[in-house]
C-alpha cells in the first residue's frame, strides 16, 4: 500500500516536471525566434522600416547640366573660368602662361597703334597740305575783343610803329614780315598792334584788352582764299624788345602770336610813358576750314 501510494506521487511530479520542461523549452524557442527576426544591433525604427518597404520608387534627380538658370540672371561663363593647376603637366602650365603673355603683348600692341591712329587723326588738319592763296593779305577776327575781320598789313619790322603816324603800325596791325605765315607749316605767324594808338586811325586802342585774352579763347585768321585757321589761346609771354627769340617758329606748332606794349613786368594798365616790355599772346591752330 505505502509503495503503490510513492509509486503514483513520483508518476505524478515526473509529469508535472515533463510539463515544466516543455513550457521552459517552448519559452527558450519563441525567444530564440523573436531575437532572429529583430537584430538588436540595427538601430533604425521599426516605423522607418516599415516606410521603406511600404515607400514608392524614388525618381532620378536631374544632371547639373540640365538644371535651370538662376532666377537673378546671373550666368557663369565657364569657358572664362581657368582649370586648376594641379591638373595640368608642367608643359601645358607653361603653354598656358605663353598664351598669357602672348595676349598682354597684343593687347599692349593695340594700345600703341589706337594712340598711334588717334595721333595722326589729331595732326591731320596741321599736316594737310594748304594751297597758298594768290596774295600775303591776311585778316584777323578776336570775338573776345570785339575785333572781326581787321587787315593785317605787311611790313618789315614792327619797331617802325614807334616812329612816327605815318608808319604801317599806325594805321592797324602788322604781320612782322619775318615770320611764317598760316598756311606755311610750323609758322609762327607773328601780328604786332599798339595799345594806345592814334585817335582816328584804325591803331587807335586796337590791342588795349590784349592782356584780358585768357587760355582758350578764339583767334581766327583768314587768307586771301577764304581759308579760315582757327587758333586756341595757350601762352603768354612778357619779354623785352631785344628778345627776339619769341617771334622764331616752333617745330610742330602752327601758332599765332599777337604783341602789344605795357609799361612793366606785371603792369598792364599803367598807359606809359616808357613801355619797357613787350607782352605776347600766343594760341595754337586747331583746325583749317577751306573756302567752300
Amino acid at each position: 500500500m505505502g509503495k503503490r501510494s510513492d509509486r503514483r506521487k513520483f508518476r505524478r511530479r515526473r509529469r508535472w516536471a515533463g510539463f515544466f520542461l516543455l513550457v521552459s523549452l517552448t519559452a527558450v524557442i519563441f525567444t530564440a525566434f523573436v531575437f532572429t527576426r529583430e537584430d538588436p544591433t540595427d538601430a533604425t525604427p521599426a516605423a522607418s522600416r516599415t516606410a521603406e518597404k511600404d515607400a514608392v520608387k524614388r525618381v532620378d534627380s536631374p544632371s547639373v547640366g540640365h538644371a535651370p538658370e538662376a532666377v537673378n540672371g546671373q550666368k557663369q561663363d565657364k569657358t572664362a573660368t581657368p582649370a586648376s593647376g594641379d591638373d595640368k603637366t608642367a608643359d601645358e602650365k607653361q603653354q598656358v602662361a605663353k598664351d598669357d603673355g602672348q595676349k598682354a603683348d597684343d593687347k599692349e600692341a593695340a594700345k600703341k597703334e589706337s594712340a598711334q591712329n588717334s595721333g595722326q587723326q589729331k595732326s591731320t588738319p596741321q599736316s594737310t597740305a594748304i594751297p597758298k592763296p594768290p596774295t600775303d593779305d591776311l585778316w584777323i577776327s578776336i570775338p573776345a575783343l570785339g575785333l572781326y575781320n581787321v587787315y593785317v598789313t605787311n611790313t618789315s619790322d614792327p619797331r617802325e610803329g614807334h616812329a612816327g603816324p605815318e608808319t604801317p603800325l599806325d594805321y592797324g596791325l602788322i604781320h612782322l614780315a619775318a615770320t611764317g605765315f598760316p598756311w606755311q607749316p610750323n609758322a609762327n605767324t607773328y601780328i604786332v598792334g599798339h595799345r594806345l594808338g592814334w585817335p582816328g586811325t584804325g591803331s587807335y586802342h586796337i590791342f588795349y584788352n590784349l592782356p584780358l585774352l585768357a587760355q582758350g579763347d578764339k583767334i581766327y585768321l583768314g587768307d586771301d582764299n577764304g581759308t579760315t585757321y582757327t587758333y586756341e589761346v595757350t601762352e603768354f609771354h612778357e619779354v623785352t624788345p631785344d628778345q627776339t627769340w619769341i617771334t622764331a617758329p616752333q617745330a610742330g606748332r602752327d601758332m599765332v602770336s599777337l604783341q602789344t606794349c605795357i609799361e612793366n613786368y606785371g603792369d598792364y594798365w599803367t598807359m606809359g610813358p616808357n613801355w619797357y616790355v613787350r607782352y605776347i599772346v600766343q594760341a595754337d591752330r586747331v583746325s583749317v576750314d577751306p573756302a567752300s
